[in-house]
Formats: structure tokens, C-alpha cells, sequence
């Protein structure tokens, strides 16, 4: 292993999030979502013109069963997921948190997905396998070199494996772009491999391409 990076998972792009709401099967929308101190506001007074506490734009989608998904932009390049239904049920909250960890997880694809595009756009073929924790992409021609991906809540951990050189961390750009706030801490644990020079023609195109 070159690196094992953790950091904060935040959700940063909304290109990445509309993506996310495809990988669902939602079809996502925008709008401006409220938020309410009470039922009452919200139910009573929301009918005759009261907009809540505090308004945001949001990207939205709806499941099936009516549950819906609100991913709303809190500041410049901060968003955070809301999910509700108008009629609540017995059961509803351990299927919103089901929701939750699903969209995470679709978001979570998405970066996995162009970190894929760009190895792939160099030359050097690449694959994904979706784990229970998170995904692995397997990259070279054997498929040599790894990078694994878990989530864990709001944690994320990236581990860069086979691979020698300061390359590593540019194979990782993509991922804390895209997972993790400009301003969140990154704790490396720098391996040995990271110190020492990439001779694999696979390693040298890739330092040369990405």
C-alpha cells in the first residue's frame, strides 16, 4: 500500500449529485425547500404564504413510495440531505436512514466512477467492484494496482495499493474533490512504496498522462 487516506465525507458537486439521483432511478428536479420549526407551521401556516425558518436551493427526487429526497446547498459548495414524507408511518425512519445511506452510496459511485475515466483515459484499463463497505477499482493490465474505497457514516477511507511513487496521490484527486470539503482535514498514513521511484511502464504512462 502507498497511502491510506481518511477524511470527512461531504457532499460537494451537484453535477455529482444529479448523478446520484440517476444511479437511484429518481429523476431529480430543483426548487427551493423550507424548513419549520413545528407541524404546525409547516402544515397550517405554510398554506398562507409562510416560508419557514430558512430557505435553500435544493436538488430534489422522489421514490416510489413518496418518500422525498432533498439534497440542499447550505453554503458555496456544501450540501446536505434532508429526506421526509408528507404522511408519516410506522417504520418510516429506518427506511429514510436506508435512503440515506443508499444515496451516500450512489454519490460515493459517482466519484468512483470518473476516478475510473480518468485512469481508463490514460491507456490503462481499469474495472469497479461495489463491496459491502464501499468499491474497489483494479487497474493495469492484470489488474495489478488497487484502489479501495470505504464509507463508514461520515467517514471516508481511500487505500492505494501496489503502486510506487508520489503518483498515488494523484490517483486520489478525484475522490477528495469530489467527497470531501476544500477545508477538510486529510490524515495520511504514508506507506513505503510512496518513496520509491515508479519503474512499471503502467506506473510511468499514468505519471505521465494524469
Amino acid at each position: 500500500m502507498s497511502h491510506c487516506t481518511k477524511f470527512e465525507f461531504s457532499y460537494v458537486n451537484e453535477e455529482a449529485i444529479v448523478k446520484a439521483f440517476g444511479k437511484m432511478g429518481l429523476r431529480p428536479t430543483t426548487g427551493l425547500v423550507a424548513t419549520f420549526a413545528s407541524d404546525f407551521s409547516k402544515k397550517v401556516l405554510g398554506r398562507i404564504g409562510y416560508m419557514g425558518t430558512q430557505q435553500f436551493r435544493a436538488i430534489c427526487g422522489q421514490t416510489a413510495d413518496k418518500f422525498n429526497l432533498f439534497v440542499c446547498q447550505v453554503e458555496q459548495d456544501a450540501y446536505t440531505l434532508l429526506i421526509e414524507r408528507d404522511t408519516v408511518s410506522t417504520g418510516d425512519e429506518s427506511i429514510m436512514a436506508g435512503l440515506a445511506s443508499s444515496f451516500q452510496k450512489a454519490y460515493v459511485s459517482v466519484a468512483v466512477d470518473e476516478t475510473v475515466k480518468r485512469i481508463e483515459a490514460s491507456g490503462v484499463p481499469a474495472k469497479v467492484t461495489e463491496t459491502l463497505q464501499g468499491f474497489d477499482i483494479e487497474f493495469g493490465p492484470r489488474h495489478e494496482y488497487s484502489i479501495h474505497v470505504t464509507f463508514a457514516g461520515d467517514e471516508i477511507t481511500e487505500e492505494v495499493r501496489g503502486v510506487k511513487g508520489d503518483i498515488c496521490t494523484r490517483l486520489t484527486e478525484e475522490l477528495e474533490s469530489l467527497l470531501s470539503r476544500p477545508t477538510s482535514e486529510l490524515v495520511t498514513e504514508w506507506k513505503p512504496e510512496y518513496t520509491v521511484v515508479h519503474e512499471e511502464q503502467t506506473l510511468q504512462i499514468l505519471s505521465a498522462r494524469l
